[in-house]
């Protein structure tokens, strides 16, 4: 028996097999430095500092965060921080035409995970996600000679009804192969579209290596067929723990789903900003599945 196994049963039966608190926990949390780009703007090596003395293990990179500074000058100043940087967000043409680009980029800032975070409007109909689901297959093999491996981050639009039952979101989980393409599933977005995200994780086992942990507050039905992102954050986005959503009931399933990596996102936190930050990361940190 595999540690995570072994875990998963010390948390679900006590000594004479009577159910007993959880106690599996998140070993390492991340933070999207999308959450983050204002105070970036303002205090580059600050905020980064920020968030190491907050608690935060890793950054989840977006490209915004080396186009000052070369990949290689903003590795060096991560290391003399202590915050790795294992993942990456990237844009669609890189993944499409510029794939080697990614490899190298990946390669100086020490990511192993690149992963396309938006689709425009346009891109968003059924033959361009079955066209996507390729891209991705392509960009994943050209990248595994390079050691990364590549993802795909979703917001609700790709749950979107696109006619006889189908979403993009299926497109793409039925046409990748799990040995190219692995999944950042953002769980506000998908709790927004009414989404069973356990069902989600049975039916796709192992394909979320990563997940995009913010919290949902209110009743937000009416804006499930919505993409008026600004209102929808406004209204219903909270700190993690702030909100309504049962994350632990979600990691639960965590082995099912093939969760590594939790990784915190707002995007568009209230001030101030460490207050913010801090409460997502001891919510997270507080969490026993």
């Amino acid at each position: 028996m595999g540690a995570s196994g072994a875990a998963f049963l010390v948390g679900a039966c006590g000594s004479a097999g009577s159910p007993a608190a959880p106690q599996r926990k998140i070993g390492q949390i991340g933070i999207q430095t999308y959450t983050l780009r204002a105070a970036l703007a303002e205090d580059f090596v600050g905020t980064f500092q920020m968030i190491k003395d907050v608690g935060y293990d890793y950054v989840e990179l977006n490209r915004r965060n080396f186009v000052e500074r070369t990949p290689a000058e903003l590795k060096t100043l991560l290391d003399d921080i202590g915050l790795p940087s294992p993942i990456t967000h990237l844009d669609y043409d890189m993944f499409a035409t510029r794939t080697t680009e990614i490899g190298d980029i990946a390669g100086e800032l020490g990511c192993e995970h690149a992963i396309l975070p938006w689709l425009t409007e346009d891109q968003r109909t059924l033959d361009g996600y079955k066209a996507h689901a390729e891209m991705l297959n392509r960009a994943g093999e050209v990248l595994k000679p390079y050691g990364v491996t590549v993802g795909y981050h979703n917001h609700q639009f790709e749950f979107f009804d696109l006619g006889g039952g189908q979403s993009g979101m299926e497109i793409l989980l039925s046409e990748t192969d799990p040995d190219n393409v692995a999944f950042e599933l953002d769980l506000f977005w998908v709790a927004l579209t009414g989404t069973d995200i356990v069902a989600l994780f049975n039916k796709h086992s192992g394909r979320f290596k990563y997940c995009h942990v913010k919290d949902l507050t209110g009743d937000a039905s009416a804006f499930r067929e919505s993409v008026d992102f600004e209102a929808i954050v406004a209204t219903h986005m909270a700190n993690v723990g702030e909100g309504d959503l049962p994350f632990e009931s979600y990691f639960a399933a965590a082995d099912i789903a093939g969760l590594e990596y939790y990784i915190a996102e707002h995007d568009n936190p209230p001030l101030p900003y460490r207050q913010s930050v801090e409460t997502s990361y001891n919510s997270m940190k507080a969490m026993r599945f």
